[in-house]
């Protein structure tokens, strides 16, 4: 597994300030904005799976079952 720290982000797009409203690594915010400034309160570590066996293994645990549906309506 990769470890990656991702942030929100405050940009400059059209003439103006404004923050990301999703977390970018700080090379993919980059690549469009060079003058990004980070939020450093906003930081979160995702883990990235690295081989389609880390992959699989991450799918079977991050499925749920599904509730049966009920006349809760």
């Amino acid at each position: 597994m990769i470890r990656e720290e991702v942030y929100f982000w405050q940009i400059q797009w059209a003439g103006r300030w404004m923050s990301t409203f999703t977390r970018f690594t700080e090379e993919a915010v980059r690549k469009e904005h060079p003058e990004a400034i980070r939020i450093d309160d906003s930081r979160e570590i995702r883990m990235k799976a690295e081989s389609p066996t880390e992959r699989s293994l991450a799918q079977s645990h991050n499925r749920r079952p599904v509730a049966a549906l009920g006349s809760n309506f």
